[in-house]
């Protein structure tokens, strides 16, 4: 039994390695192909997200999401359907080829979970069920972004309330940990490209770190509005279904007018952010309510990319208010609404450091402790 475990181990983060990798490339040749007929295609959303609506039912739930797939796959013992992460990889990907406003995180950590998860036994324990659905996660998530340390304490901080620590917990780390590094050079070495900016600062004094912790709680604030704007929308939608069809009319026309700049990922304003600086004062405003706004009407995907652009596109903007370097602004940004709305303290300090360096990372450690004190119970995961 103990040799089984240990093979199904190694099963699911290869399959979660390779599946996630193929997953993320087919989806940025999707983009490039399709991008430029999104102003035909926006008109089909309507048949998408009833697709969507639909072949959720088909699983037996209303919602794949991420908070559902916590609920299921960990706190209870019942299986997630195959069918599962099969309809969340399709939906997610005729969401963007349509040009809806998501993420692409949702797949990757709900795929790998799901392997994990059927690759479970009777025979096993509770809690190597557990680990497995673990394993698998993180393993989705690197294998996406590339970010090994980012992935391990992104899922073990949503997954997790306490820790005890003993010698389990750290062979458990440890194994998790390896699992993390193999499956993002396994996905570079399959082919999918990793995205890394070197960001440097000239100077760190007192005065720098006071300005970073200021434009830290402006970061942290919209990652909670950001929560609180998606609430709102679900909200309405659940209170009355004819909203859902006012807010996805409201998402086509913006689109359209907006020439399809904050429709799929973000990663335009991510570009543009990091590279010269030359983004409007508004994107990450649109970004973040079209984002809220899909996800919150039933688009499958995720939040996490398009919170990368809505941090990065936001930092370009305070940073002309409070005298700080662009790039190294829009790096902070990135990292901090991002783990705003997920309530991750942990993870963007090694997200800043896997993407921008280490001058960055250090720079990012106290304002991400600030989301601890000041972000006790906001998340898109909640």
């Amino acid at each position: 039994m103990v040799n089984n475990f240990y093979i199904r181990s190694v099963i699911v983060v290869l399959l979660a390695s390779i599946c996630c990798s193929y997953f993320g490339q087919v989806l940025l040749f999707i983009i490039s192909k399709i991008k430029d007929y999104w102003n035909y295609l926006i008109y089909f959303t309507p048949l998408i997200l009833l697709f969507t609506k639909y072949s959720n039912k088909y699983v037996k739930t209303t919602s794949i999401s991420m908070k559902y797939f916590i609920e299921e796959a960990i706190k209870d013992k019942k299986k997630i359907s195959w069918y599962f992460p099969i309809l969340l990889t399709l939906n997610t990907l005729l969401a963007h080829g349509f040009g809806a406003s998501v993420g692409r995180e949702g797949v990757a950590v709900q795929l790998g979970g799901a392997i994990g998860k059927n690759l479970g036994s009777v025979e096993f324990s509770k809690k190597q069920c557990i680990f497995l659905i673990r394993l698998g996660m993180i393993s989705g998530f690197a294998a996406l972004f590339q970010t090994p340390l980012a992935a391990l304490f992104f899922v073990l901080e949503i997954t997790f309330k306490k820790v005890k620590i003993n010698l389990n917990t750290v062979i458990e780390f440890i194994i998790y940990l390896i699992a993390s590094f193999f499956s993002a050079k396994a996905s570079n070495f399959l082919g999918l490209e990793k995205f890394f900016v070197l960001v440097k600062v000239e100077k760190i004094d007192y005065v720098l770190i006071i300005k970073t912790l200021l434009v830290g709680i402006c970061f942290i604030f919209v990652g909670v509005v950001f929560v609180l704007c998606q609430k709102f929308f679900k909200k309405i939608v659940c209170n009355n279904e004819k909203w859902r069809w006012i807010l996805l009319t409201i998402f086509i026309l913006i689109s359209v007018l907006a020439s399809f700049r904050y429709s799929s990922l973000g990663t335009n304003l991510i570009e543009l952010s990091l590279e010269n600086g030359l983004v409007p004062s508004y994107d990450f405003i649109f970004k973040l309510i079209l984002t809220a706004l899909c996800t919150a009407i039933g688009f499958s995907g995720g939040e996490v990319t398009p919170l990368f652009a809505i941090g990065a596109s936001l930092g370009v903007v305070l940073a002309g208010y409070i005298g700080l370097p662009i790039i190294f602004t829009a790096a902070l940004g990135y990292c901090l609404v991002f783990s705003s709305a997920t309530k991750t303290f942990v993870t963007p300090i090694f997200l800043a450091l896997e993407v921008f360096g280490s001058t960055t990372a250090i720079l990012t450690i106290l304002p991400a402790a600030l989301i601890y004190f000041l972000n006790k119970k906001y998340s898109i995961y909640k």
